[in-house]
């Protein structure tokens, strides 16, 4: 133990002093988070027919990403250090949760700025790595995340974290005045966030019944016409069951299904419109997922079409995932060093989506959520509805299960913050029905092409997550900041800085 903190001790002392035991842990767990870059080899789906330029440009993305997030950890250890040297001071840990959320937030935007392209969302979308995500299975964390938010998640556990460190360190007693503060500062918010989360199901609707379709649509750069046939009569028997069993409900198909694209290649709009009539004698509504184009680009747009009616509306997909669905501007120049001038030209990449309709069935409002989408929790708090509905695609990851368990764990996080129950479903992975309280109620045992039926219940109820978002604890974190730089200016620390040895 010496020797560890030894050594602790000198890691702390390196120039610039504090920064670099943040980076390296960073390192460590980004490294782990990230992961799942290299399920993408070789990128054949992507248009790279060469192993060796398929491994440098997945080890540039995986780097840079890893060093990327990781230097917003280093920067949270160094303004720890910087601010908190006198051991003897009551709010220490208070203070190093307030950094740690203002400099999580931080990242969420540094990662945006990082993978910058023509098509980037600018702002707090990219929480991908945030340690609040790895709580998922503590029901009570994602009861107060209702109220809290992942960054109020993060604000609790940086703050207890923080407390346990100094009483390792022998800087806090286990009976001393400091810890007995801290955590029963804890222990109160922690007490009237859950009273403050419980849920008044007044909000309550009737259920709907939704039938998800779940696909397993190989990532390809070009299909053969056999291959396009084979997937597209899959979907038509699937779509064909599902209209058979959903009752009137809504069938969805995952991202990037392209079935009703695919569908008026063999039949004209009127031939199309006769099919889904003839599918069923209730009206349902279906939801797919296409590329189509849209004033001289591409979009990633989701359709809702009515069953009887035809199309009643569509939503585009906002947060568009760099490499992709568009080429960062880094990315770019490293092609373009490489020679790889025909993947630049021909893999141009996609439109960030404006248009953000929600779907209306049966007095219900859903909100569809495509791929990324899902790691902004912003952009799942916009708006009022009623049910979560997430698109995923994971078959150029070939069904990576460390990308499927961030995903899902994000999605549990997203329906949890906003009391709404949501349904995921998946190309190559499994397809999930999740209740208001972020719990897994229904999924599919495996991948490949299956049917996921369910009665789901909309909420019309808005959680105080869901009215106020990150704003609360943002403005909390900042006020301690301000706080501890005022105070440190005002009544700046004599003598050496005291590091643990």
């Amino acid at each position: 133990m010496d020797r560890i903190i030894k050594t602790y001790g000198k890691i702390v002392r390196l120039r610039p002093s504090g920064f670099w035991p943040g980076f390296i842990v960073g390192l460590i767990y980004f490294s782990f988070i990230f992961r799942w870059f290299w399920s993408l080899y070789p990128l054949n789906a992507f248009g790279v027919e060469s192993g060796f330029y398929s491994f440098l440009l997945i080890l540039f993305v995986f780097t840079l990403s890893v060093a990327g997030t990781a230097f917003f950890w280093g920067l949270c250890s160094f303004f720890i250090f910087k601010l908190n040297k006198n051991p003897k001071f009551y709010l220490i840990p208070l203070i190093t949760a307030g950094i740690f959320v203002l400099v999580e937030y931080a990242r969420a935007w540094g990662f945006g700025f990082l993978w910058m392209g023509s098509e980037s969302l600018l702002g707090p979308h990219w929480t991908l790595g945030s340690p609040a995500y790895s709580f998922i299975s503590w029901p009570f964390v994602l009861n107060i995340s209702s109220v809290l938010g992942i960054y109020g998640i993060d604000f609790l556990l940086a703050w207890i974290v923080g407390t346990i460190f100094l009483f390792v360190a022998d800087k806090y007693t286990i009976n001393s005045k400091k810890v007995l503060f801290n955590l029963g500062l804890v222990v109160l918010i922690f007490f009237i966030t859950i009273e403050l989360s419980s849920k008044n199901n007044s909000g309550m609707a009737d259920t709907i019944k939704i039938s998800l379709i779940q696909t397993k649509d190989e990532a390809m750069f070009k299909f053969s016409a056999d291959e396009i046939l084979d997937n597209y009569t899959k979907k038509l028997e699937a779509l064909k069951e599902a209209a058979n069993t959903v009752d009137g409900g809504v069938v969805i198909f995952p991202e990037s299904s392209n079935f009703s694209k695919t569908l008026l290649n063999f039949l004209d709009s009127n031939s199309a419109q006769s099919y889904f009539k003839k599918l069923s004698d209730k009206e349902f509504t279906i939801v797919d997922n296409n590329i189509l184009p849209d004033e001289e680009s591409f979009k990633s747009r989701t359709l809702f079409i009515s069953s009887k009616n035809g199309v009643s509306g569509f939503y585009d997909k906002q947060l568009l995932t760099p490499a992709g669905e568009y080429l960062p501007y880094v990315l770019k120049f490293l092609l373009f060093v490489l020679g790889e001038n025909t993947i630049i030209a021909e893999n141009s990449g996609l439109k960030t989506g404006t248009h953000s309709d929600l779907l209306n069935h049966d007095n219900s409002k859903i909100k569809i959520l495509v791929c990324s989408d899902v790691v902004s929790p912003v952009i799942s708090s916009q708006g009022q509805y009623d049910l979560l509905i997430f698109l995923q695609n994971l078959g150029a990851f070939n069904g990576s299960d460390a990308i499927e368990s961030q995903f899902l764990s994000m999605l549990r996080f997203r329906a949890a913050e906003n009391g709404k129950y949501a349904v995921l479903a998946s190309n190559f992975g499994r397809s999930y029905i999740i209740n208001s309280n972020g719990q897994i109620e229904k999924s599919t045992t495996e991948t490949g092409y299956k049917i996921l039926t369910a009665n789901v219940v909309p909420n019309k109820e808005r959680t105080w997550y869901n009215k106020l978002g990150d704003l609360p604890i943002l403005l909390l974190s900042l006020a301690i900041f301000g706080y501890r730089v005022l105070i440190a200016i005002a009544f700046p620390l004599r003598g050496p800085s005291r590091v643990i040895k």
